[in-house]
């Protein structure tokens, strides 16, 4: 259990425009990692570092996650969900679900629905206090700060400056607002109801320039933006690698091989790590190069080759195929002797025998007869 009382919300309402055509059908908050929801993660989180008051807040796609109060309860956790009536950014979504009642007093923990990562909660929260600050950012370090927003702080955390999306000239600093935030609930006050507002761009820097008491706190811990494909991937394979204490589903059968119940692969060649969801076939003679996550129910024929790759529940991929640093989404099949690399391909999508796509993206439910396309994007 956690040293300190605090409670949580996690800013769930984005659309995920950068991960299209995934996000057409599916929340980035639902993208599966190691097959459980990103947000699953996230309560799982949340729980073992004893919050157990948390605040939903959804908006695009709301409608999918019925299964997310049950999961709370299994957790231990006392979720209130808030919709939002229409896009209000970061600071209008925390208003409304202040106006809504889901915040008392006590510090709040925010968290964006779309990051992996597993600070150090008593750390922060104690960092918070001890400083008396109203803010407290959970920071992390990159190398290209222009799509951030960059804190300049003082040898004690203080924020002496504050720079959304910075050129490179205009700071020296890499250390940047992961989306991780601590603060004090009173100054949600401070945003006007009802109307969309940035909490980054137009609360933050005013309040710096007051110089009233904001911090930031940097420790190192491990942290990504699930925004783009590549990082997507990334994030499932750094689960599986226990680059974070984020764990895959199943039993783990063997050293970084986790395997669900019900599931068929025999004769199968499987390179480490990998998780299998509940019902899935592995036919003979297939291979798992690593790095590989095969969602619930989901197929791959014989002789198909796998690699650095998430296949989604009920996803197929046909015999000889191959799927390389490739997601294929839930109930997508792809015809034997087709080979994917670098490609997203839609929930419900077909692609026929023998097409070939690079650098490729797939909308849902296309269908693609035989020999149909060779695409290198």
């Amino acid at each position: 259990m956690g040293e300190f009382d605090v409670q949580a919300v996690i800013l769930a309402g984005g659309q995920g425009t950068r991960l299209r055509p995934v996000t057409v059908n599916l929340p980035k908050p639902l993208l599966p990692i190691a097959n459980r929801p990103l947000v699953e993660h996230q309560l799982r989180h949340l729980a073992s570092r004893g919050v157990s008051h948390v605040t939903l807040a959804l908006g695009y796609g709301a409608e999918h996650f019925k299964d997310i109060e049950a999961l709370a309860a299994e957790l231990s956790i006392t979720l209130r969900v808030v919709i939002e009536p229409a896009p209000l950014g970061t600071g209008g979504a925390l208003r409304y679900c202040a106006d809504e009642g889901a915040f008392d007093d006590r510090p709040l923990l925010w968290m964006n629905g779309d990051i992996v990562a597993a600070p150090d909660i008593d750390v922060l929260t104690s960092f918070h206090l001890d400083h008396g600050a109203v803010i407290t950012f959970w920071l992390t370090s990159v190398r290209d700060r222009t799509q951030f927003g960059v804190l300049e702080l003082n040898a004690d955390g203080f924020v002496e400056n504050f720079l959304e999306k910075p050129s490179p000239d205009e700071t020296s600093s890499h250390l940047v607002n992961s989306g991780i935030v601590m603060l004090e609930p009173h100054i949600l006050r401070r945003i006007p109801p009802d109307t969309f507002f940035s909490f980054e761009r137009s609360l933050v820097p005013s309040m710096v320039r007051e110089r009233e008491p904001i911090y930031g706190q940097f420790r190192g811990g491990y942290w990504l933006d699930t925004g783009r494909p590549h990082l997507y991937l990334e994030a499932n394979r750094h689960v599986l690698e226990r680059r974070l204490s984020w764990s895959p589903t199943g039993r783990e059968i063997e050293e970084s091989l986790w395997v669900e119940p019900e599931v068929v692969c025999d004769n199968v060649d499987v390179i480490r790590p990998a998780v299998i969801g509940r019902g899935a076939v592995i036919e003979p003679v297939a291979q798992m190069f690593g790095r590989t996550v095969i969602g619930r129910g989901a197929v791959g024929r014989s002789g198909a080759r796998l690699e650095d790759c998430v296949l989604f529940d009920g996803a197929e991929v046909g015999s000889d195929a191959e799927v390389y640093s490739s997601f294929v989404c839930s109930d997508a099949c792809v015809g034997a002797g087709t080979r994917l690399d670098d490609s997203i391909l839609g929930a419900g999508a077909k692609l026929g025998r023998r097409n070939v796509l690079r650098s490729t993206r797939i909308w849902p439910d296309v269908w693609l007869g035989d020999h149909a396309m060779v695409v290198d994007g």
